[in-house]
């Protein structure tokens, strides 16, 4: 199963897209790098994958779990931003 699963990722703000469809899988055990010039979208995909950000269009799961499922309140509600807890651990 991979650990993170990225589907048509799209955030904007206001006018620019800093995020345009992206998709993306991370299989278990996988180093990538994220490389573009400033303004690519780098730092807004993690913010979304670590539950700080919500994105306008897309899926994003880590684990198996959807970050922002339909409906979701905001960033405090997302099961990725359990990653920032000292407490919380997968499994």
């Amino acid at each position: 199963m991979p650990t993170v699963v990225v589907e048509g990722l799209r955030k904007s703000y206001g006018a620019l897209a800093a995020v345009d469809g992206l998709d993306l899988t991370i299989e278990a055990g996988e180093v990538i790098a994220l490389l573009g010039p400033n303004g690519a979208g780098k730092t807004t995909t993690v913010e979304i994958l670590e539950g700080y950000r919500k994105p306008d269009a897309g899926t994003v799961s880590v684990l198996g779990r959807p970050c922002w499922p339909a409906g979701s309140p905001g960033p405090s509600w997302s099961p990725c931003s359990r990653w920032r807890s000292s407490t919380w651990s997968p499994g």
